[in-house]
């Protein structure tokens, strides 16, 4: 009678509680993104304005992501709690298909950006109106798509390494864990990206805030007697100035949460890897990559509790009743996304 040896792994239980938090923060984000993506999309009133356009934009880049972080929870949990899986090896291509991978590779840089894009479209709105009403479809149009490509090239980058690999014969644990089959440089080059596009989101809502309040300040100044005109360019500027705090006030949740952790993440992996520690297991490092799901679980909220229309949207959704697409001329007038600033 032979006697079989079977490899024990032990088990890192850091590795194994960002995974498990994996499952239900990823699955969060996933949830709350696609019921703001769907609130958008069933009312016609939302989905045809340009601002909405890009925070649906958002809405799917964060949902994506969230769903790749959903599934990649629960394909790895075997993995990490098992004390025989590590002795499983399979090629880098295998890895590469997996759902959660395929996800991951596009929208890392496609969440950091999105938000930059609503950022800049209320700039041009504000600071740029007579242009913006002539080209503003336009550019809605030009910045998904170019942020959307762009996140396809960086996802088709990535698939250099394992092809690579998978040519020179190389195998990896099946837990497929990402530092063990994509190029690293790649993977600091996307957080970093990311979180230039979100730090950029804060600063240009910065500016657009303040163009709207000097916007105000002159209106009430120069309107002793209010018009109904008066009125009309008023309650634009306060609906256009509410949705661009709304911006900013997402924007510094994502500072908060998804830039900096995502810079501080890279850092700590970087330093853990000259220290010799693999920061996909015994590191620190990645788990601050966990805080950008709270980000991403954060939009509805921020949404629904600060846009009313976005709210009547969401609870319409939930309570199954009918959109009611009567718009008055009020809803008309804010439905541009913008006003002259002279």
């Amino acid at each position: 009678m032979s006697n079989v040896t079977v490899h024990q792994c032990p088990i890192n239980y850091l590795t194994a509680l960002k995974t498990a938090m994996y499952v239900p923060l990823g699955g969060g984000a996933a949830l709350t993104n696609f019921v703001l993506l769907a609130a958008i999309l069933r009312k016609r009133s939302l989905r045809t304005k340009r601002e909405y356009i890009l925070t649906a934009a958002l809405a799917f880049a964060d949902f994506v992501e969230g769903l790749a972080t959903f599934i990649g929870g629960v394909y790895r949990l075997p993995h990490v709690y098992s004390t025989t899986m590590c002795a499983f090896y399979v090629s880098t291509l295998y890895c590469m298909f997996l759902p959660h991978t395929f996800l991951w590779r596009w929208s890392d840089t496609a969440t950091g950006f999105m938000l930059a894009a609503v950022a800049l479209d209320r700039y041009f709105a504000i600071a740029h109106t007579l242009w913006y009403l002539g080209k503003g479809d336009f550019i809605t149009k030009v910045s998904i798509s170019t942020i959307y490509t762009a996140s396809l090239v960086f996802f088709a980058i990535a698939w250099i390494k394992p092809i690579s690999m998978t040519v020179q014969d190389k195998k990896v644990p099946a837990v497929c864990g990402t530092s063990g089959f994509i190029d690293q440089t790649l993977v600091q080059v996307t957080k970093y990206v990311g979180s230039v596009g979100s730090a950029l989101s804060v600063i240009i809502s910065l500016v657009v805030a303040v163009k709207i309040r000097e916007f105000m300040a002159k209106i009430e100044m120069e309107t002793v007697v209010y018009s109904k005109t008066g009125e009309k360019h008023n309650g634009s500027a306060r609906r256009q100035l509410k949705f661009t705090i709304t911006t900013l006030i997402k924007g510094l949740c994502t500072l908060v949460l998804d830039s900096f952790p995502r810079s501080f993440g890279v850092y700590a992996m970087i330093r853990e890897q000259i220290d010799g520690y693999n920061p996909e297991s015994g590191g620190i490092g990645s788990f601050f990559f966990i805080l950008t799901k709270v980000n991403a679980m954060l939009n509805v909220f921020i949404y629904a509790l600060r846009q009313p229309e976005v709210n009547r949207a969401v609870r319409e959704l939930f309570c199954c009743k009918s959109s009611g697409e009567s718009i008055s001329s009020t809803t008309r007038l804010g439905s541009e996304g913008s006003f002259a600033l002279n």
